[in-house]
């Protein structure tokens, strides 16, 4: 099994997890169901349409459409490391 296979893998496992109900579980106390929900709303869109999700949108989404707190959004995105949701979720935030 090569690396790209691993990091595959890696990634599917992160899917399957975040799009769980274990998942909204873990967060939905210190972030709401509704909020979890709609994260987990973009990825599958972004999946569906097979166009990666920029940061900058994503974070867009939350506070002026979904109209959630800046420091709530920054927080989640810092404890689930936005990091690990590359590449399906690129970029860096320029408006936070």
């Amino acid at each position: 099994m090569t690396n790209t296979d691993i990091e595959l893998i890696d990634f599917f496992d992160l899917m399957n997890i975040t799009l769980s109900e274990d998942f909204v579980d873990k967060w939905r106390f210190k972030y709401s169901e509704a909020f979890i929900k709609k994260f987990q709303f973009k990825l599958l869109e972004a999946m569906k349409n097979q166009k990666p999700l920029k940061l900058d949108s994503l974070y867009l989404y939350l506070t002026k459409k979904c109209l959630y707190n800046k420091e709530q959004v920054l927080d989640f995105f810092e404890s689930i490391d936005i990091d690990l949701y590359r590449p399906l979720i690129h970029g860096k935030l320029t408006k936070a």
